[in-house]
């Protein structure tokens, strides 16, 4: 069928390259403005570039002097090596004469003067007894043994002379090492008597071996000076080449003073080496660093291993290249990246102008004419899609052949849809983490992917394939396999799928699985599917995160019984300090001869009592680590060993031992003997029987593992989480006790906690040990096991550099009668602590005002500022505290004198309280008399008073 002559006009235009022309209009542009971008982004990059650049040629340069200073040494070692060969043919060959081998060592050595000498030390009696060979010619048998060892060197002139080899030198590492391992070496710097003069020098060594028998050690010496004259002349980019190995010894440097001598290390340019080298160094890896040369230029380095031979790895190279050396030759790649962008983008632009036009214009208009051909009924295979231009052309000629091309089309599109659908589902199995494998009916592995390779250890695919499963695991994991397969099989049977954890899996390769899950599903030809997945680490790290949350609840408990502790101590203490106070008063108003003062007097020595018990209680819930000096704790161990061994019976021993030299701890010197005597108490109280050993050991951290606990006899619980990496002290206290069980540990230190039995304890000691380590910043770890006894271990932080003094005690108090009459201001919530205040400054004389709140003092204060001589007041009230109270009135009268006291509070200790603004500071339960003596001291210090 032919088309109307005005439909071939009305396609002519079509046919011109209209589309081609507005494709071309859009992207010559985007393609100019991509050319302009880039050459900008190039400028503002081109540094980068260059520095990346640099460092390339650097490590290049360093690769290319490595391998060619290699090659020389190789070529020098080839020279032992043919000799060690030779001398292997002889014995081989029966033509081993000691006088042949020794000419042949000769003619090497004259051969290759260049060398410091070849040489051959051999086993006893090689070649015949070493028994004939004394007393003879030197060079075919040492004097006093008869073994061989000859040792041929340069003489300086052309020559060659035998030298003398010491006696021991089958001791010496030249020997001893090739002839142990049966392998090349090479042996690091010594110094060696050659001729009568010392030389360093490096050996390299080759052990001669016959038949499986070891007959000697072949070995040529290269000196270190020679060789570094060698080496002198090289100095690429005007930097400089060094050559150190794994021991940190410097086998060659310019500066040959330095040649066999340790690398200095250190932060700075004065040190050959930082820190961070030497590590590298010392396990021979490639490394680049740059740094600042003694003129403060910067010096890139570059550090790449030297292989002699195989199996050695004993030195690296280090490059120093001045980095300006180094960009000199990419300076000007800034300005050519910005000029061959833009000249890309003008080619692209041509070429694109040309492609688009080859491209889509001319398949377009051959398109055109084609649509013609099948319009005149001419068998031609055209595309089907529907438009207003050229390609609306083809549309409108392939409408009339939708049908049977349509077909083929949707058929062959299918085709290749689920021919990309099964590569990417075979793409999606083999980029799986999970192991995956097919099996048929009889699990006979159908497929694996690579993940499951992987986990096997298998060397590729064909290993797996076709193999029964079983096959593919130990005797132990098949049995457990197989075990595990028939309690699944039910389940796969019935409903397609099943699923498991397991532990212990291994497969013949080696690889092993500490847990691992599987996942079968059954397809419905019959086929089982099965994903196996290594949760090993996820097992692990769920048993890290059990004992982190066990560890932090432990610590939550603690702190929250703390808080508890102190806010029933501080109440306590206002009621212990009234009573306290009256019994005073009692004791001064009754006659001591009246039975009733002895009663007094025993209820006031009950409530001492239990102000120490109250100090214990606060000891445990403050922060308050005391006053710090810098401690040596071996002088606080040493002075406390009488105090400990009087604290216990004479049938318990007690032993210590200080390990080491141990530093100094920033700590309170009092506080530290009570943590100790606590733990010896405690040690003492856990004894079977009445005997028993308690050790006492010091020494500097970090610890030792427990080998108990390593091996599972013991359990251990960190109690006081610390920071192993800080340095620090150690303190064991260790008993043979009944021991502890993980739940008795875990509140050991709760207070009021005690498992000695009724009368034996209060509970406290341990917690008091708790609070005091605590405050200092240190951390605490119990070990034990229940009938095995137990060890309680404290860490603490090391501090600075001082000596301990004795604490010094406070003066007892002493009754003094106030020389006038003063108007004192108390101020304290609790109405008890506040009447018996009131008491005992008036019994002394004075006038005194009571305010239950700071918000009533205030008031009071702002009646009339001059009205009171003295503020005491209590720390801990509703609305405001002590300090903030005296802070105010202070900001109206600077002179008034001002006295603190408190129960109980984590940031209230003297020294804070001083600077806060008071003038003198007390604790709970407070001595009236004390209290009104520093309050009439302050009130006589006022310039112009009398009291």
């Amino acid at each position: 069928m032919s088309l109307p002559p005005d439909a071939h006009s009305a396609r002519a235009p079509l046919a011109q390259g209209s589309i081609t022309t507005r494709l071309l209009s859009i992207l010559v542009p985007l393609v100019l403005l991509a050319a302009a971008g880039t050459a900008f982004v190039a400028v503002r990059t081109s540094r980068a570039v260059v520095e990346r650049f640099a460092v390339d040629y650097g490590q290049d340069l360093a690769n290319r002097q490595a391998g060619e200073i290699a090659a020389i040494t190789r070529e020098k070692i080839a020279f032992v090596e043919g000799l060690a060969r030779q001398v292997e043919s002889m014995v081989a060959t029966g033509t081993s004469d000691r006088r042949l081998v020794a000419k042949y060592i000769e003619r090497t050595a004259l051969a290759h003067p260049n060398m410091v000498g070849f040489w051959f030390l051999a086993e006893p009696d090689f070649m015949g007894p070493d028994q004939r060979f004394k007393d003879g010619d030197p060079t075919l048998g040492l004097p006093e043994s008869g073994r061989f060892a000859t040792y041929y060197v340069a003489d300086g002139q052309g020559g060659v002379k035998a030298s003398e080899v010491r006696p021991d030198f089958y001791h010496d590492e030249y020997y001893t090492r090739p002839a142990q391992s049966r392998v090349r070496q090479a042996i690091p710097p010594y110094l060696y008597t050659v001729l009568g003069r010392p030389v360093w020098m490096i050996s390299y060594t080759v052990p001669v071996i016959v038949d499986g028998r070891l007959i000697g050690v072949a070995g040529t010496d290269l000196s270190l000076e020679a060789r570094a004259q060698e080496l002198d002349s090289r100095r690429p980019l005007g930097g400089s080449i060094y050559m150190i190995n794994r021991e940190g010894n410097w086998t060659y440097h310019p500066d040959h003073a330095l040649l066999a001598t340790k690398a200095t290390v250190g932060e700075g340019a004065q040190f050959q080496l930082s820190a961070d080298e030497l590590a590298q160094v010392l396990k021979v890896q490639s490394y680049e660093v740059e740094r600042l040369d003694k003129n403060g230029l910067r010096i890139r380095r570059y550090a790449v291993p030297m292989v002699f031979f195989e199996g050695d790895s004993r030195r690296l190279l280090l490059l120093d290249v001045p980095v300006q050396g180094l960009s000199a030759p990419f300076a000007g790649i800034g300005t050519a990246i910005m000029l061959a962008a833009l000249a890309a983008g003008l080619l692209i632009s041509l070429v694109l102008v040309a492609a688009v036009r080859a491209i889509i214009g001319v398949p377009l208009t051959r398109m055109a004419r084609t649509i013609d051909l099948l319009d005149e009924g001419q068998a031609v295979a055209v595309p089907d899609t529907g438009r207003d231009d050229q390609i609306g052309g083809i549309a409108r000629a392939l409408d009339r052949f939708r049908g049977t091309l349509a077909e083929r089309d949707r058929l062959r599109a299918q085709v290749e849809e689920r021919t990309t659908a099964l590569e990417r589902m075979l793409a999606g199995v083999g980029a799986a983490k999970d192991a995956i494998v097919l099996f048929d009916r009889d699990y006979t592995v159908l497929y694996a992917n690579p993940a499951a390779i992987s986990l096997l250890g298998a060397p590729d695919e064909a290993a797996v394939v076709g193999r029964y499963w079983r096959d593919l695991l130990t005797p132990e994991a098949a049995a457990l396999s197989e075990e595990g397969r028939q309690r699944r099989r039910a389940d796969l049977m019935s409903t397609g799928y099943a699923h498991m954890v397991s532990e212990t899996w291994e497969s013949i390769w080696g690889r092993t699985m500490e847990a691992y899950e599987t996942t079968l599903s059954l397809r419905p030809n019959g086929d089982i599917v099965m994903v196996l997945r290594d949760v090993s680490a996820a097992r692990r790290v769920a048993r890290e995160r059990e004992e982190l949350q066990r560890q932090v609840l432990q610590q939550d408990k603690m702190e929250a019984i703390g808080r508890l502790a102190g806010g029933v101590a501080h109440d306590f203490n206002n009621l212990l300090g009234a009573m306290l106070g009256y019994v005073e008063f009692l004791l001064d108003d009754l006659d001591p001869q009246d039975k009733a003062h002895s009663y007094v007097a025993r209820i006031n020595a009950v409530g001492k009592r239990a102000k120490d018990l109250v100090g214990q209680i606060l000891t445990f819930a403050r922060s308050d680590k005391g006053e710090l000096q810098a401690v040596s704790p071996v002088a606080v161990l040493e002075d406390a060993r009488g105090i400990l061994r009087s604290a216990v019976p004479a049938t318990t021993e007690m032993s210590f031992q200080i390990a080491g030299s141990v530093p100094n701890v920033r700590a309170n010197p009092t506080q530290l003997v009570q943590v100790l005597m606590n733990l010896v108490i405690n040690a003492h109280d856990a004894r079977r029987g009445e005997g028993g050993r308690i050790r006492i050991r010091l020494f500097p951290g970090p610890a030792p593992e427990d080998a108990r606990v390593k091996e599972g006899h013991w359990v251990e619980h960190e109690a006081l989480p610390f920071d192993k990496s800080r340095p620090h002290v150690v303190l064991e206290v260790e008993d043979e006790g009944h021991g502890m069980t993980m739940e008795v540990m875990t509140r050991l230190f709760e207070p009021f906690f005690t498992t000695k039995g009724k009368g034996r304890g209060t509970g406290l000691g341990m917690p008091v040990v708790y609070g005091i380590v605590r405050a200092h910043g240190g951390g605490m770890t119990v070990m034990s096991a229940e009938g095995e006894g137990a060890l309680l271990r404290v860490l603490l932080p090391v501090g600075g550099p001082g000596a301990v003094t004795a604490p010094m005690l406070a003066p007892a108090a002493v009754k003094a009668v106030p020389h006038r009459r003063l108007r004192i201001l108390v101020v304290d919530d609790a109405a008890e602590m506040g009447d018996m205040l009131l008491e005992g400054l008036s019994r002394r004389g004075h006038e005194v005002a009571i305010c239950e709140t700071p918000a009533e003092a205030l008031e009071v204060f702002e009646e009339n500022p001059l009205a009171f001589d003295a503020v005491v007041s209590d720390q801990t009230m509703p609305g405001m505290t002590g300090m903030a109270l005296i802070a105010l009135l202070k900001t109206r009268r600077p002179d008034l004198p001002c006295v603190l006291y408190t129960g109980y509070s984590e940031r209230s200790d003297e020294k804070a309280v001083l600077a806060g603004g008071a003038d003198a500071f007390f604790l709970k339960p407070v001595v009236v008399e004390r209290l009104a003596a520093k309050v009439e001291a302050l009130c006589a210090a006022r310039p112009g008073v009398s009291v």
